[in-house]
Protein backbone atom coordinates (compact mmCIF):
# COMPACT_ATOMS: atom_id res chain seq x y z
CA UNK A 1 0.00 0.00 0.00
CA UNK A 2 0.83 3.80 -0.32
CA UNK A 3 0.65 6.15 2.07
CA UNK A 4 -1.49 8.76 1.80
CA UNK A 5 0.61 12.03 1.32
CA UNK A 6 -1.70 14.15 3.12
CA UNK A 7 -1.60 11.84 5.82
CA UNK A 8 1.81 11.79 6.07
CA UNK A 9 2.16 16.02 6.33
CA UNK A 10 -0.66 16.22 8.98
CA UNK A 11 1.63 13.63 11.14
CA UNK A 12 4.89 15.77 10.45
CA UNK A 13 3.08 19.01 11.44
CA UNK A 14 1.79 17.20 14.55
CA UNK A 15 4.87 15.62 15.27
CA UNK A 16 6.88 19.52 14.94
CA UNK A 17 3.93 20.92 17.24
CA UNK A 18 4.76 18.67 19.57
CA UNK A 19 8.22 19.11 19.24
CA UNK A 20 7.97 22.61 20.04
CA UNK A 21 5.42 22.55 23.13
CA UNK A 22 8.28 19.68 24.58
CA UNK A 23 11.38 22.49 23.93
CA UNK A 24 9.14 25.31 25.32
CA UNK A 25 7.81 23.31 28.24
CA UNK A 26 11.89 22.56 28.68
CA UNK A 27 12.50 26.44 28.66
CA UNK A 28 9.95 27.73 30.74
CA UNK A 29 11.12 24.16 33.61
CA UNK A 30 14.20 26.13 33.32
CA UNK A 31 13.19 29.26 34.10
CA UNK A 32 11.07 29.05 36.98
CA UNK A 33 13.79 29.87 40.32
CA UNK A 34 13.18 29.63 43.44
CA UNK A 35 10.20 31.74 45.25
CA UNK A 36 11.29 34.49 46.70
CA UNK A 37 9.42 35.96 50.22
CA UNK A 38 7.02 38.59 50.13
CA UNK A 39 8.70 41.68 51.96
CA UNK A 40 6.77 44.75 52.85
CA UNK A 41 7.27 47.29 55.35
CA UNK A 42 6.87 44.55 58.38
CA UNK A 43 11.22 44.58 58.29
CA UNK A 44 11.11 48.25 58.95
CA UNK A 45 8.27 48.26 61.31
CA UNK A 46 9.91 45.70 63.60
CA UNK A 47 13.66 47.65 63.38
CA UNK A 48 12.18 51.17 64.21
CA UNK A 49 9.40 49.62 66.60
CA UNK A 50 12.51 47.59 68.49
CA UNK A 51 14.79 50.54 68.63
CA UNK A 52 11.99 53.54 69.73
CA UNK A 53 8.82 51.84 71.11
CA UNK A 54 7.02 53.87 67.87
CA UNK A 55 5.45 51.59 64.59
CA UNK A 56 5.75 52.81 60.90
CA UNK A 57 2.29 52.69 59.35
CA UNK A 58 2.03 49.15 57.41
CA UNK A 59 0.24 50.60 54.29
CA UNK A 60 1.05 53.62 51.93
CA UNK A 61 -1.54 56.06 52.25
CA UNK A 62 -0.22 59.43 50.05
CA UNK A 63 -2.34 62.65 51.46
CA UNK A 64 -4.14 60.70 54.14
CA UNK A 65 -3.66 62.25 57.85
CA UNK A 66 -3.85 59.02 60.07
CA UNK A 67 -3.50 59.20 64.00
CA UNK A 68 -2.02 55.96 65.39
CA UNK A 69 -4.61 54.28 67.61
CA UNK A 70 -4.62 55.51 71.33
CA UNK A 71 -3.18 58.79 70.92
CA UNK A 72 -5.49 62.09 71.20
CA UNK A 73 -4.10 65.17 70.25
CA UNK A 74 -6.91 67.49 72.13
CA UNK A 75 -4.81 66.13 75.53
CA UNK A 76 -1.89 66.87 74.64
CA UNK A 77 1.30 65.16 73.01
CA UNK A 78 4.52 63.85 74.82
CA UNK A 79 7.75 63.09 72.79
CA UNK A 80 6.80 59.82 72.47
CA UNK A 81 3.34 60.54 70.82
CA UNK A 82 4.92 62.84 68.53
CA UNK A 83 7.24 60.15 67.27
CA UNK A 84 4.56 57.87 66.27
CA UNK A 85 2.39 61.05 64.71
CA UNK A 86 6.17 61.39 62.50
CA UNK A 87 6.24 58.35 61.60
CA UNK A 88 2.49 57.44 60.31
CA UNK A 89 2.46 60.61 58.21
CA UNK A 90 6.11 62.31 57.60
CA UNK A 91 5.72 63.36 53.78
CA UNK A 92 9.24 63.24 53.22
CA UNK A 93 9.95 59.37 55.56
CA UNK A 94 6.56 58.07 53.73
CA UNK A 95 8.48 58.95 50.39
CA UNK A 96 11.93 56.81 51.22
CA UNK A 97 9.50 54.12 52.29
CA UNK A 98 9.25 53.78 48.72
CA UNK A 99 12.45 52.86 47.86
CA UNK A 100 11.91 49.31 49.80
CA UNK A 101 8.99 48.34 46.80
CA UNK A 102 11.74 49.24 44.52
CA UNK A 103 14.78 47.22 46.07
CA UNK A 104 12.44 44.16 46.52
CA UNK A 105 11.45 44.83 42.55
CA UNK A 106 15.15 44.50 42.23
CA UNK A 107 15.29 41.70 44.14
CA UNK A 108 12.65 39.61 42.24
CA UNK A 109 13.98 41.11 39.21
CA UNK A 110 17.40 39.54 39.80
CA UNK A 111 15.99 36.31 40.25
CA UNK A 112 14.55 35.60 36.87
CA UNK A 113 16.24 33.96 34.04
CA UNK A 114 16.46 35.35 30.36
CA UNK A 115 13.40 34.56 28.45
CA UNK A 116 14.10 31.93 25.54
CA UNK A 117 13.75 33.26 21.74
CA UNK A 118 11.88 31.33 19.17
CA UNK A 119 12.70 31.81 15.26
CA UNK A 120 10.00 30.35 13.62
CA UNK A 121 10.08 29.96 9.88
CA UNK A 122 6.80 29.18 7.98
CA UNK A 123 6.93 27.28 4.98
CA UNK A 124 5.77 28.96 1.29
CA UNK A 125 3.25 27.34 -0.89
CA UNK A 126 6.24 25.52 -2.55
CA UNK A 127 8.57 23.00 -0.89
CA UNK A 128 10.29 24.95 1.72
CA UNK A 129 10.31 23.52 4.63
CA UNK A 130 9.14 23.98 8.23
CA UNK A 131 11.74 25.52 9.91
CA UNK A 132 12.20 26.53 13.93
CA UNK A 133 14.90 27.73 16.54
CA UNK A 134 14.79 28.03 20.20
CA UNK A 135 17.64 30.05 21.91
CA UNK A 136 17.78 29.83 25.79
CA UNK A 137 20.41 31.62 27.58
CA UNK A 138 22.70 29.49 29.83
CA UNK A 139 25.28 32.19 31.35
CA UNK A 140 22.07 33.71 33.95
CA UNK A 141 22.02 30.02 35.47
CA UNK A 142 25.23 30.36 36.54
CA UNK A 143 25.38 34.07 37.32
CA UNK A 144 21.79 34.10 39.18
CA UNK A 145 23.87 33.33 42.11
CA UNK A 146 25.70 36.31 41.87
CA UNK A 147 22.93 38.57 41.13
CA UNK A 148 20.31 37.51 43.67
CA UNK A 149 23.57 37.81 46.10
CA UNK A 150 23.85 41.56 45.44
CA UNK A 151 20.12 42.50 44.76
CA UNK A 152 19.90 40.82 48.36
CA UNK A 153 22.58 43.07 49.63
CA UNK A 154 21.02 45.94 48.12
CA UNK A 155 17.64 45.34 50.08
CA UNK A 156 19.63 44.99 53.11
CA UNK A 157 21.40 47.99 52.83
CA UNK A 158 18.03 50.17 51.53
CA UNK A 159 16.30 48.34 54.61
CA UNK A 160 19.16 49.72 56.79
CA UNK A 161 19.02 53.29 55.89
CA UNK A 162 15.22 53.14 56.50
CA UNK A 163 15.39 52.57 59.79
CA UNK A 164 18.10 55.05 60.11
CA UNK A 165 15.76 57.27 58.26
CA UNK A 166 13.05 56.16 60.96
CA UNK A 167 15.26 57.15 63.79
CA UNK A 168 16.04 60.83 62.49
CA UNK A 169 12.09 61.18 62.03
CA UNK A 170 11.62 60.52 66.15
CA UNK A 171 14.73 62.54 66.77
CA UNK A 172 13.44 65.77 65.08
CA UNK A 173 10.16 65.04 66.39
CA UNK A 174 11.01 65.19 69.98
CA UNK A 175 13.00 67.79 69.15
CA UNK A 176 10.68 69.83 67.26
CA UNK A 177 7.78 69.15 70.28
CA UNK A 178 10.76 70.01 72.59
CA UNK A 179 11.01 73.73 71.12
CA UNK A 180 7.13 73.45 71.09
CA UNK A 181 7.31 73.32 74.70
CA UNK A 182 10.09 75.68 75.17
CA UNK A 183 8.14 78.26 73.41
CA UNK A 184 5.43 78.35 75.73
CA UNK A 185 7.41 77.93 78.84
CA UNK A 186 8.87 80.86 78.18
CA UNK A 187 5.70 82.80 77.01
CA UNK A 188 4.23 81.55 80.22
CA UNK A 189 7.65 83.38 82.37
CA UNK A 190 7.32 86.29 80.59
CA UNK A 191 3.23 86.25 81.32
CA UNK A 192 4.29 85.60 84.95
CA UNK A 193 7.09 88.85 84.99
CA UNK A 194 4.78 91.32 82.96
CA UNK A 195 2.47 91.15 86.25
CA UNK A 196 5.26 91.40 88.70
CA UNK A 197 6.49 94.53 86.82
CA UNK A 198 3.17 95.75 86.63
CA UNK A 199 2.40 95.57 90.23
CA UNK A 200 6.01 97.29 90.45
CA UNK A 201 4.61 100.21 88.90
CA UNK A 202 1.55 100.24 90.66
CA UNK A 203 3.40 100.38 93.46
CA UNK A 204 5.39 103.12 92.26
CA UNK A 205 2.26 105.05 91.59
CA UNK A 206 1.40 104.61 95.04
CA UNK A 207 4.47 106.02 96.48
CA UNK A 208 4.55 108.83 94.25
CA UNK A 209 0.98 109.58 95.05
CA UNK A 210 2.12 109.42 98.81
CA UNK A 211 4.28 112.57 98.33
CA UNK A 212 7.52 110.26 97.97
CA UNK A 213 10.26 110.63 95.66
CA UNK A 214 9.89 108.44 92.70
CA UNK A 215 8.72 110.41 89.61
CA UNK A 216 11.93 108.77 87.30
CA UNK A 217 11.49 105.44 89.47
CA UNK A 218 7.77 105.27 87.96
CA UNK A 219 8.85 106.22 84.46
CA UNK A 220 11.10 103.72 84.61
CA UNK A 221 8.69 101.00 85.77
CA UNK A 222 6.43 101.91 83.32
CA UNK A 223 9.19 101.31 80.22
CA UNK A 224 10.35 98.53 82.33
CA UNK A 225 6.35 97.02 81.84
CA UNK A 226 6.62 98.07 78.06
CA UNK A 227 9.33 95.96 77.42
CA UNK A 228 8.04 93.18 78.98
CA UNK A 229 4.85 93.39 77.42
CA UNK A 230 6.99 93.55 73.89
CA UNK A 231 8.93 90.70 75.01
CA UNK A 232 5.64 89.24 75.17
CA UNK A 233 4.16 89.70 72.17
CA UNK A 234 7.43 88.03 70.19
CA UNK A 235 6.94 85.28 72.58
CA UNK A 236 3.25 85.04 71.45
CA UNK A 237 4.31 84.67 67.98
CA UNK A 238 7.59 82.23 68.51
CA UNK A 239 4.96 79.70 70.16
CA UNK A 240 3.00 79.98 66.53
CA UNK A 241 6.21 79.45 65.04
CA UNK A 242 7.26 76.42 67.03
CA UNK A 243 3.80 75.08 66.25
CA UNK A 244 3.93 75.45 62.74
CA UNK A 245 7.43 73.60 62.40
CA UNK A 246 5.96 71.12 64.22
CA UNK A 247 3.13 70.38 62.28
CA UNK A 248 5.33 69.75 59.12
CA UNK A 249 7.81 67.22 60.46
CA UNK A 250 4.54 65.21 62.24
CA UNK A 251 2.92 65.73 58.75
CA UNK A 252 0.02 67.45 60.10
CA UNK A 253 0.76 70.54 58.34
CA UNK A 254 -2.43 71.03 55.89
CA UNK A 255 -4.77 70.25 59.01
CA UNK A 256 -6.39 71.55 61.99
CA UNK A 257 -5.81 69.62 65.17
CA UNK A 258 -4.79 71.19 68.24
CA UNK A 259 -1.14 70.84 69.20
CA UNK A 260 -0.01 71.00 73.01
CA UNK A 261 2.92 69.97 74.37
CA UNK A 262 1.89 68.09 77.81
CA UNK A 263 5.10 69.46 80.24
CA UNK A 264 7.64 66.44 80.84
CA UNK A 265 9.18 65.87 83.80
CA UNK A 266 12.31 67.53 84.57
CA UNK A 267 15.12 65.79 82.95
CA UNK A 268 18.44 65.69 85.50
CA UNK A 269 21.89 65.02 84.08
CA UNK A 270 23.01 61.32 84.10
CA UNK A 271 26.43 59.76 83.56
CA UNK A 272 26.99 56.95 80.92
CA UNK A 273 30.13 55.49 80.14
CA UNK A 274 31.37 56.61 76.72
CA UNK A 275 33.01 53.16 75.85
CA UNK A 276 28.99 51.02 76.04
CA UNK A 277 27.51 53.58 73.86
CA UNK A 278 30.18 53.53 71.18
CA UNK A 279 30.01 49.72 71.06
CA UNK A 280 26.64 49.81 70.75
CA UNK A 281 26.38 52.62 68.42
CA UNK A 282 28.79 51.19 65.93
CA UNK A 283 26.78 47.43 66.16
CA UNK A 284 23.79 48.07 65.86
CA UNK A 285 23.31 51.66 64.62
CA UNK A 286 21.55 51.39 61.21
CA UNK A 287 23.51 53.47 58.96
CA UNK A 288 26.69 52.13 59.79
CA UNK A 289 25.42 48.57 59.19
CA UNK A 290 24.06 49.57 55.86
CA UNK A 291 27.56 50.93 54.69
CA UNK A 292 29.17 47.96 55.91
CA UNK A 293 26.36 45.84 53.57
CA UNK A 294 27.16 48.25 50.80
CA UNK A 295 30.78 47.25 50.73
CA UNK A 296 29.13 43.66 50.69
CA UNK A 297 27.36 43.94 47.73
CA UNK A 298 30.08 46.39 45.53
CA UNK A 299 32.34 43.00 46.32
CA UNK A 300 29.79 40.92 45.22
CA UNK A 301 28.87 43.16 42.06
CA UNK A 302 32.89 43.19 41.42
CA UNK A 303 32.82 38.98 41.14
CA UNK A 304 29.53 39.36 39.12
CA UNK A 305 31.05 41.63 36.43
CA UNK A 306 34.42 39.76 36.41
CA UNK A 307 32.42 36.95 35.09
CA UNK A 308 29.80 38.46 32.66
CA UNK A 309 32.05 39.01 29.89
CA UNK A 310 30.56 35.58 28.21
CA UNK A 311 27.32 35.00 26.39
CA UNK A 312 26.11 31.27 25.47
CA UNK A 313 22.92 30.23 24.72
CA UNK A 314 21.77 26.73 24.32
CA UNK A 315 20.18 25.81 21.15
CA UNK A 316 17.89 23.24 19.89
CA UNK A 317 16.43 23.65 16.31
CA UNK A 318 14.31 21.22 14.13
CA UNK A 319 12.76 21.36 10.55
CA UNK A 320 9.95 19.50 8.37
CA UNK A 321 11.62 17.64 6.01
CA UNK A 322 14.94 17.27 5.19
CA UNK A 323 16.47 13.92 5.90
CA UNK A 324 13.50 12.79 7.37
CA UNK A 325 9.84 13.69 8.01
CA UNK A 326 11.85 15.75 11.19
CA UNK A 327 15.07 16.46 12.56
CA UNK A 328 15.85 18.13 15.49
CA UNK A 329 19.33 18.66 17.37
CA UNK A 330 20.84 20.78 20.00
CA UNK A 331 23.80 23.30 20.30
CA UNK A 332 25.55 26.11 21.36
CA UNK A 333 25.92 29.50 20.84
CA UNK A 334 28.52 31.81 21.96
CA UNK A 335 30.13 35.27 21.80
CA UNK A 336 33.77 34.58 21.45
CA UNK A 337 35.68 37.52 23.74
CA UNK A 338 38.41 38.60 21.56
CA UNK A 339 37.08 42.29 21.72
CA UNK A 340 34.92 43.22 24.77
CA UNK A 341 35.89 41.09 28.21
CA UNK A 342 34.17 43.43 30.85
CA UNK A 343 37.12 45.66 31.40
CA UNK A 344 35.33 49.01 32.01
CA UNK A 345 32.42 47.75 33.99
CA UNK A 346 35.48 45.45 36.25
CA UNK A 347 37.39 49.12 36.83
CA UNK A 348 34.68 50.99 37.64
CA UNK A 349 33.51 47.75 39.94
CA UNK A 350 37.21 48.39 41.43
CA UNK A 351 36.67 51.79 42.74
CA UNK A 352 33.47 51.32 43.67
CA UNK A 353 34.49 48.69 45.96
CA UNK A 354 36.97 51.22 47.04
CA UNK A 355 34.35 54.03 47.61
CA UNK A 356 31.96 52.06 49.56
CA UNK A 357 34.92 51.42 51.69
CA UNK A 358 36.10 54.62 52.27
CA UNK A 359 32.13 55.47 52.75
CA UNK A 360 32.14 52.77 55.47
CA UNK A 361 34.85 54.62 57.16
CA UNK A 362 33.50 57.88 57.27
CA UNK A 363 29.82 56.76 58.79
CA UNK A 364 32.05 54.71 61.29
CA UNK A 365 33.93 58.19 62.56
CA UNK A 366 30.61 60.27 61.84
CA UNK A 367 28.67 57.79 63.90
CA UNK A 368 31.74 57.88 67.14
CA UNK A 369 31.78 61.46 66.54
CA UNK A 370 28.39 61.90 67.18
CA UNK A 371 27.68 59.78 70.19
CA UNK A 372 30.81 61.58 71.52
CA UNK A 373 29.16 64.87 70.66
CA UNK A 374 25.77 64.22 72.17
CA UNK A 375 27.30 62.58 75.35
CA UNK A 376 29.28 65.82 75.60
CA UNK A 377 26.07 67.94 75.25
CA UNK A 378 24.43 66.14 77.64
CA UNK A 379 26.92 66.54 80.25
CA UNK A 380 27.74 70.20 79.69
CA UNK A 381 23.90 70.99 79.83
CA UNK A 382 23.36 68.49 82.84
CA UNK A 383 26.54 70.36 85.10
CA UNK A 384 25.23 73.74 83.97
CA UNK A 385 21.74 73.04 84.76
CA UNK A 386 22.65 71.54 88.14
CA UNK A 387 24.37 74.46 89.09
CA UNK A 388 22.46 76.77 88.28
CA UNK A 389 19.44 75.31 90.45
CA UNK A 390 21.63 74.62 93.45
CA UNK A 391 23.66 77.93 93.93
CA UNK A 392 22.42 80.04 91.58
CA UNK A 393 18.13 80.21 91.43
CA UNK A 394 17.86 80.36 95.27
CA UNK A 395 20.36 82.82 96.11
CA UNK A 396 19.02 85.05 93.47
CA UNK A 397 15.36 84.64 94.35
CA UNK A 398 16.15 85.19 97.97
CA UNK A 399 18.21 88.70 97.11
CA UNK A 400 14.67 89.50 94.66
CA UNK A 401 12.30 88.69 97.59
CA UNK A 402 14.43 90.97 99.64
CA UNK A 403 15.11 93.85 97.14
CA UNK A 404 11.46 94.05 97.08
CA UNK A 405 10.59 93.94 100.32
CA UNK A 406 13.69 96.92 101.38
CA UNK A 407 11.68 99.10 98.05
CA UNK A 408 7.92 99.01 98.96
CA UNK A 409 8.97 100.06 103.18
CA UNK A 410 10.42 103.00 101.34
CA UNK A 411 14.34 101.57 101.70
CA UNK A 412 16.29 100.57 98.40
CA UNK A 413 16.27 102.39 94.80
CA UNK A 414 13.72 100.61 92.53
CA UNK A 415 17.19 100.43 90.14
CA UNK A 416 17.89 97.40 92.26
CA UNK A 417 14.21 95.82 92.35
CA UNK A 418 14.60 96.30 88.52
CA UNK A 419 18.01 94.68 88.53
CA UNK A 420 17.08 92.12 90.84
CA UNK A 421 13.79 91.06 88.47
CA UNK A 422 15.90 91.12 85.83
CA UNK A 423 18.67 88.90 86.84
CA UNK A 424 16.08 86.20 87.95
CA UNK A 425 13.98 86.48 85.08
CA UNK A 426 17.50 85.79 83.21
CA UNK A 427 18.49 82.59 85.22
CA UNK A 428 15.01 81.30 84.83
CA UNK A 429 14.96 81.19 81.39
CA UNK A 430 18.55 79.86 81.37
CA UNK A 431 16.94 77.24 83.26
CA UNK A 432 14.42 76.27 80.79
CA UNK A 433 16.91 76.45 77.51
CA UNK A 434 19.17 74.29 79.73
CA UNK A 435 16.53 72.28 80.26
CA UNK A 436 15.47 71.67 77.06
CA UNK A 437 18.92 71.43 75.65
CA UNK A 438 19.38 68.58 78.25
CA UNK A 439 16.06 66.90 76.17
CA UNK A 440 17.53 67.82 72.80
CA UNK A 441 20.89 66.02 74.16
CA UNK A 442 18.78 62.73 74.95
CA UNK A 443 16.71 62.58 71.80
CA UNK A 444 20.39 63.25 69.92
CA UNK A 445 22.08 60.23 71.76
CA UNK A 446 19.02 58.11 71.33
CA UNK A 447 19.68 58.63 67.62
CA UNK A 448 23.22 58.39 67.52
CA UNK A 449 23.65 55.00 69.52
CA UNK A 450 20.60 53.66 67.19
CA UNK A 451 18.42 52.69 70.30
CA UNK A 452 16.30 54.56 72.82
CA UNK A 453 18.76 55.63 75.60
CA UNK A 454 16.63 53.89 78.64
CA UNK A 455 16.67 55.31 82.11
CA UNK A 456 17.21 52.07 82.90
CA UNK A 457 20.72 51.66 82.07
CA UNK A 458 21.63 55.28 83.52
CA UNK A 459 22.44 56.62 86.78
CA UNK A 460 20.45 59.35 87.63
CA UNK A 461 21.95 62.79 89.60
CA UNK A 462 19.14 64.19 92.28
CA UNK A 463 18.59 67.92 91.26
CA UNK A 464 17.17 70.00 93.37
CA UNK A 465 13.39 71.41 92.35
CA UNK A 466 12.83 74.80 93.06
CA UNK A 467 9.56 76.71 93.15
CA UNK A 468 8.32 79.65 90.69
CA UNK A 469 9.33 82.97 91.36
CA UNK A 470 7.20 84.91 93.89
CA UNK A 471 5.79 87.65 93.09
CA UNK A 472 6.82 91.16 95.08
CA UNK A 473 7.08 90.28 98.75
CA UNK A 474 5.16 93.75 99.57
CA UNK A 475 2.52 93.02 97.33
CA UNK A 476 -0.25 94.72 99.38
CA UNK A 477 1.17 97.00 101.24
CA UNK A 478 2.14 100.37 100.88
CA UNK A 479 4.66 103.43 101.18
Amino acid sequence: MFANPVSERVRAAVNTVCMLCTGLCFCVFVGCGRSLPTVNRAVVDREVRGRTDASVARESHPGEVRIPPGIDTATGLTEENAAAIALWNNAAFQATLADLGVARGDLIQAGLLANPQLNLLFPPLGSKQLEWTIFAPLEPLVLRKYRVEVADRDFQRVCEDLVQNGLNVVRDARIGLIDLQLAEDRRRLAVENVAVVERLVELAGLRVDAGGSGELELVSARLEAGQRRAELAGLEQAVRIAETRLRLILGLAAVDLPLRAVASPRVNARAMELDEVVTTAIRDRPDVRAARIAVQAAERRLELNRRSFLRVDGVLDGNNGGAGPNNMGPGLRFEVPIFNRNEGLVIRSQWTVDQARHNYHAVHDRALTEVRVALGSFAQAGGSLGILRRDVLPELQRVQQLAETAWADGGDSYVVVLQTTSQVLTARQREQELQADLRRAAAELSRSAGRRIDALEIQEIDLPVLPSASTPAAEGQKP
